[in-house]
């Protein structure tokens, strides 16, 4: 009766391993659909979807201290490359490698949200984000 506990434990355990394998993954696409429509839209011209794809604070960032509107400054990023590359998912916080660049998302109430973009790797110091929100 003890090892048919032990076998039903370790199922249920393993099921629900599986469930949150699966949502990750699941997260993970989420976030790399997001950031490749966030770089299609730049590279498209189209300020104005890819400020929707921001979040709040990312918006306010790329316009800066000038009078420029978000669907125009955001045409400024520079992204580099269109290949999805590694996602890795963190609770409500992801990475999305495209090309070269790294893009950082935020999952909020909505969904994912891009919350710094145009980001380069830089040794020993944060990643220097041209978005940074």
């Amino acid at each position: 009766m003890r090892l048919r506990s032990l076998r039903v434990f370790a199922l249920l355990l393993l099921a629900a391993l599986g469930v949150a394998a699966c949502g990750t993954r699941a997260r993970g696409d989420g976030a790399a659909t997001v950031a490749g429509r966030f770089v299609a839209a730049v590279s498209g011209h189209d300020g104005a979807n890819a400020c929707r794809l921001l979040t709040e604070q990312a918006r306010e960032s790329v316009s800066g201290d000038t009078d420029v509107s978000c669907a125009n400054a955001v045409l400024n990023v520079q992204e580099r490359g269109t290949a999805l590359g590694n996602v890795e998912v963190w609770g409500d916080a992801a990475q999305v490698r495209i090309g070269t660049d790294v893009i950082f998302l935020v999952h909020l109430h909505e969904g994912w949200f891009v919350s710094a973009a145009g980001c380069t790797p830089r040794p020993g110091a944060p990643y220097k984000c041209e978005v940074d929100g």
